[in-house]
């Protein structure tokens, strides 16, 4: 930005205006100034020139105040003299004031009104590489409204359009303003005082804000008049207003990493990085993240950012580098590294399981439940199994929750119950098989022993030795029977042992022991490897009579059976 100088025709104009406002301060003089306490008003400065512009505007330069080299860095301290300044009055909202002696803020209740100061300091003799380490404003209060007032807060606004000190009024009003700087007190003394000013500085000299200067606003209650005056370029006094910066030139890039990413990583990851400027150098200040896929051409992902981590979304089996720059406050700018600094492959595909087969019915209130999966190629593999349960139909509940294991035993079956069950498993990346909608394994508990009877015979009495005995098993619920024992007794004597393991359910019997009465017992051993308690039933007993004369039945009793 071109620093503020006076054209011809406003020095002429000023000449005019500069006559016009000797008139008026010399008529001001003589007014009571019973509306506002005068406080310390300087004197009228008078210009050095017949252009009304003192000469001192024209010739200011930057001043070097200190330059001192430690190694390869130079600190150089410098006062960057005002390039312009002016201010606008309400009261007088037509009249510029360019050609001022003074700056003025807060409210004059004699002739201006509310009054605003408007300053612009060119940074271009500081070079855009430079560290600014401090900045400070200092204006020299040279007056002051009212008498012993208390110190008047003043705001600095940044100014986002460019203006022109030789047209500039209140009414016109150009500049727009933009976000605060800053409020400083200023007390009612005449002297120097001073602001810090580093933040907005370097802004502008690393361009990121466009140098357009700042607005001074004072307390513009009309009540008591509050007013603070500043000596302006134009007081060729050599109390302009100034800043005074510290810097340091920055000629080192900063270095950059993306951080490590794990062999594998889902559809969508985090990727991160950081960086570092040199010591004593401006500080990162934005970084240009790129990514390629399978070795293809590198593509911009992340440009002029400020943040150090970002997610990003991959295709599966897709295999993704990355790698980083960053730029600096000064303008410096890390090489792009040659090699990628991070790398992972993205894996989106979930994994599949199953819960293997269960018998229909199971006959003992705990039972082992197993599973097993299968990752889709290429993947990371299966990380962990979860495994519901669910009785009668209703709810599911936890079972096995974030196991390796690939079996588990399941207790405290109920009886009569079906207990179902369901698996599903997760990679190492987090992919999540979803939970199948029904059970995948189901079982019936089945419990008890198992029943036996003898078959009744048809007739109690037989006149034959031998003759068929029957028998039948009734087995519990998902069993079978797979053996009898048979047992008889002979007279209501002790009970023999006739078959064991026997398979069929009937047998012809000898009646060895002759006439007499033969009763029958067994009991059933099922496929479960459970066996039933002796038992007869109804008609278990014959009478055995093959001498005559011959028994003739005519009721028929059925025997108890004996348990025993």
């Amino acid at each position: 930005m071109s620093e503020y100088l006076p054209t011809g025709q406003a020095s002429r104009r000023a000449r005019g205006l500069l006559t016009l406002l000797l008139v008026l301060l010399m008529a001001l003089t003589t007014v009571a100034v019973s509306a506002q306490d005068a406080g310390n008003e300087p004197d009228p400065l008078q210009p050095t020139n017949d252009t009304g512009i003192p000469d001192e505007s024209l010739q200011l330069e930057p001043t070097i105040v200190s330059e001192t080299r430690s190694g390869d860095a130079t600190t150089i301290t410098i006062d960057v003299p005002v390039g312009a300044d002016t201010f606008t009055a309400s009261n007088r909202p037509t009249t510029n004031f360019s050609t001022d002696s003074f700056l003025r803020v807060g409210f004059n209740s004699q002739v201006n009104g509310a009054q605003r100061s408007f300053l612009f300091f060119p940074m271009t003799n500081i070079p855009r590489n430079a560290v600014v380490q401090n900045a400070t404003l200092r204006m020299h209060v040279a007056g002051f409204a009212p008498t012993n007032d208390a110190p008047m807060g003043i705001l600095a606004r940044f100014l986002t359009t460019a203006w022109d000190p030789n047209i500039l009024t209140w009414n016109n009003f150009n500049p727009q303003w933009g976000a605060e700087i800053g409020v400083g007190q200023i007390p009612a003394a005449t002297g120097w005082r001073e602001a810090n000013i580093t933040g907005p500085v370097r802004e502008w000299v690393w361009q990121v804000r466009t140098n357009n200067g700042f607005m001074l606003q004072g307390d513009e209650s009309p009540g008591v008049g509050r007013e603070r005056i500043f000596f302006a370029i134009n007081a060729n006094n050599q109390l302009h207003p100034h800043i005074r910066v510290t810097y340091q030139i920055d000629n080192v890039a900063p270095t950059a990493t993306v951080n490590p990413l794990p062999q594998w990583s889902p559809g969508t990851f985090q990727v991160t990085w950081t960086g570092q400027d040199n010591s004593g150098g401006a500080g990162i200040r934005f970084y240009d993240v790129q990514s390629r896929m399978n070795g293809g051409a590198w593509q911009n992902w992340q440009s002029q950012t400020t943040a150090t981590s970002a997610n990003f979304t991959g295709v599966n089996a897709g295999f993704y580098e990355f790698r980083v720059r960053a730029t600096d406050w000064a303008g410096n700018v890390s090489a792009w590294p040659s090699n990628p600094q991070a790398a992972t492959r993205v894996d989106t595909m979930a994994p599949n399981s199953i819960v293997n087969p269960l018998p229909q019915f199971t006959f003992s209130d705990s039972f082992t439940v197993s599973w097993s999966g299968l990752d889709p190629q290429p993947g990371t593999g299966i990380a962990r199994y979860d495994v519901q349960v669910q009785v009668n139909g209703g709810a599911w509940q936890p079972f096995v929750t974030d196991s390796t294991a690939t079996s588990a035993v399941f207790s405290g079956a109920t009886v009569g119950w079906t207990y179902g069950f369901r698996a599903r498993a997760l990679d190492f990346v987090l992919n999540t098989e979803p939970w199948s909608p029904q059970a995948e394994a189901q079982t019936i508990i089945s419990g008890g022993d198992p029943g036996a009877e003898i078959v009744p015979f048809s007739s109690p009495v037989t006149q034959q030795p031998r003759f068929v005995v029957q028998w039948r098993g009734i087995p519990v619920p998902g069993t079978r029977i797979d053996s009898f024992e048979v047992q008889f007794r002979f007279n209501g004597g002790a009970w023999t042992p006739w078959l064991t393991s026997y398979p069929d359910p009937s047998a012809e019997f000898i009646a060895n022991q002759g006439d007499g009465v033969y009763e029958f017992r067994v009991r059933a051993r099922d496929s479960a490897g459970h066996t039933s308690l002796w038992a007869a039933g109804p008609g278990n007993a014959i009478a055995v009579d093959t001498i005559a004369p011959f028994i003739v039945p005519t009721v028929w009793l059925p025997v108890v059976p004996d348990t025993n």
